[in-house]
């Protein structure tokens, strides 16, 4: 069963910040990198490229923006989710009316599972492994409404489709021509 347009609850760590918190086994403590700069100019001399980083997460519900994946990494694409209890009253409101810029209604009549109203933050993408994502669902979006979250979010990260659109536009031109019998044109009785 597909997953994109569901929520469902996940495992989501968080990214990784400075100062990075390594692991560096159980001989010793984990030890702290205060910048990006650091690991780089390691990586660089031929250091080990792989750290295992100690990161905060939560067990949090996501909205699956799509369950396409590549074998070898395994990751989903989701959106994390804004409670409502953490909106104030008017925040709340422009939600609810499809006008706040980066949070999407999520009918509370289709979420029932969710412990509260809740709204997919556009501007919050998170890479879940498969393995850390419950496979029951506490809702989904319909069709539209998923097209809806994936164009704003689209817009949001300012994504240049012009080129697919272009190609889909040539498409479209290179088909034949709809007969006339076929019109969208009412038919009159004689």
């Amino acid at each position: 069963m597909s997953l994109a347009g569901a929520v469902a609850w996940a495992v989501v760590p968080f990214a990784p910040q400075a100062p990075f918190r390594i692991y560096a086994g159980t001989e010793q403590g984990p030890f702290d990198v205060p910048d990006a700069g650091r690991l780089i100019a390691a990586a660089k001399k031929g250091g080990d490229q792989q750290f295992t980083y100690l990161v905060p997460g939560k067990v949090r519900p996501v909205l699956v923006l799509s369950d396409a994946h590549d074998e070898d990494l395994g990751e989903y694409l989701a959106l994390r989710l804004s409670r409502f209890g953490k909106l104030t009253a008017e925040e709340q409101q422009a939600v609810r009316e499809h006008q706040h810029p980066t949070l999407f209604h999520l009918e509370p009549e289709k979420f029932g599972a969710l412990p509260e109203e809740n709204a997919a933050m556009i501007a919050a993408l998170v890479r879940v492994h498969r393995t850390a994502v419950d496979q029951r669902v506490c809702g989904r979006l319909d069709d539209d409404e998923l097209t809806t979250v994936h164009e704003r979010f689209i817009r949001f990260h300012g994504f240049d489709l012009r080129r697919l659109v272009e190609d889909r536009l040539k498409q479209l031109a290179a088909l034949p021509a709809i007969p006339q019998a076929l019109s969208t044109r009412p038919v009159t009785p004689s």
